[in-house]
This record gives C-alpha cells, sequence and structure tokens, in this order.
C-alpha cells in the first residue's frame, strides 16, 4: 500500500528574494552573489525575554513568542514586506520597490496597534521595533554546506541598533526613513526624539519615535 506525501511550498521555509533567484539560478546558484539594493529594513526585538525564559515553562514561551511572531508575519506580508530570517524572539523584513518606507512605517503602526491587545492572551510579549532606509547589500553567506541569503551593510546594522534601544511597543526610525515617506505621513506619525551616536559610528543619527495616535491641531 503505497503513501503519497504532499509538498510544502518552499516559500514557507525561505525568503521571497532568496526563492527568486533560486528559481532564476537554480543549480548554478552562484555562491558569491551579491546585489545592491535601496531597501527599508525593519527589525523587531521582544523586550524582557530572558526574564521571561527564567518564570515561564519553555512550551509556555515558545507558544507566545511563535503567536507574536505569527501576527508579525502576516502584518509585514500584508504590507508588501518579505521576512528575511526570525531572529529567536523577533525578525528582520525587507520593504522594496514602490512606497517602501510608506509601506513599513503603515506596516509597523498596525504592528503597534495589534500586539499590545494580544497581550494579556498569552505571555507579555512587549516588542520594539528598528527601521532603517538606503543602500544595501544582499548577499550569500556561508560554503556549500549551508547558505543564506541575507542584508548586509550599515543600513541594516543601524535599523537594528535602533531596535535595541526601542522601548516596549515602540518604534524608532532614522531621518533617511523619514525623507523617503510622504510629509503628510511624517507629520501624522512621527515624533523628532534627538540624535544618538551609536558605539563604532563616527557620525550621529537623527532619530524618530512612531506615533500612532494623530496629534490633534490646536483650537
Amino acid at each position: 500500500m503505497s503513501s503519497s506525501h504532499s509538498t510544502l511550498p518552499i516559500e514557507m521555509f525561505l525568503p521571497r528574494e532568496t526563492v527568486q533567484l533560486i528559481d532564476q539560478y537554480g543549480a548554478r546558484f552562484p555562491h558569491d552573489l551579491a546585489l545592491e539594493q535601496e531597501m527599508t529594513i525593519l527589525f523587531s526585538d521582544m523586550r524582557g525575554f530572558t526574564e521571561l525564559a527564567e518564570q515561564f515553562e519553555p512550551q509556555e514561551v515558545y507558544a507566545s513568542i511563535n503567536a507574536s511572531l505569527a501576527i508579525q508575519v502576516r502584518i509585514v506580508h500584508a504590507f508588501g514586506g518579505s521576512v528575511n530570517k526570525f531572529l529567536g524572539d523577533g525578525l528582520l523584513a525587507c520593504f522594496s520597490g514602490e512606497n517602501k518606507s510608506e509601506r513599513a512605517l503603515a506596516c509597523v503602526v498596525e504592528l503597534l496597534k495589534l500586539l499590545p491587545e494580544h497581550e494579556g492572551l498569552l505571555l507579555p510579549c512587549r516588542v520594539g521595533f528598528g527601521i532603517n532606509s538606503g543602500k544595501v547589500l544582499f548577499g550569500v553567506l556561508g560554503d556549500e554546506k549551508r547558505w543564506e541569503y541575507t542584508v548586509i551593510g550599515d543600513v541594516a546594522n543601524t535599523a537594528a541598533r535602533l531596535c535595541g534601544i526601542a522601548g516596549p511597543f515602540q518604534a524608532l526610525l532614522t531621518e533617511d526613513v523619514v525623507a523617503d515617506i510622504s510629509l503628510a505621513s511624517k507629520e501624522q506619525y512621527c515624533s523628532f526624539l534627538g540624535a544618538q551616536l551609536f558605539k563604532g559610528k563616527k557620525k550621529s543619527v537623527d532619530i524618530y519615535e512612531v506615533r500612532t495616535v494623530s496629534v490633534e491641531e490646536p483650537d
């Protein structure tokens, strides 16, 4: 008696950009492939994960993180982004093409509204976000045993740094993101916080916070 197994789509396990390259190159996939591209990069990370992991059972922590990531993946895809990788209790997402920063901003605004609403259903998954925009290098890392096609460069590094200093349910943007969105979106969603000099960098970065509530005009 024979049994058949349905095949899961490869898109469930690999980023969209990687799947496109596999389709393009097949077995001729170049191990040193690196492409420059304008992108808006979004990092997310959960605040207080160490304390959470210490206080609760692994299965509870796993279920909570998975629920949080499921929401994030759904919203990233809804706004035309691509999840490049999961980073434990967070993720790295990429937005490219037309209105990339507008879509990344709209994505994080939606997440800042949705995630707190789900906090009471599971363990507290208080997520912070960092977003930056500019020219990145998409390249293949590793060797023939294990390859990964991922984003490399200062733009991604700065987005990760912003995510690292963001508070629970807070999203931080760079000036480069703000310059890439409409004036209306800037006025509605962005508040200037000040300049930040990150360790190892020579120039400070102007940082904005994302508001989810519009600022009302005075009477």
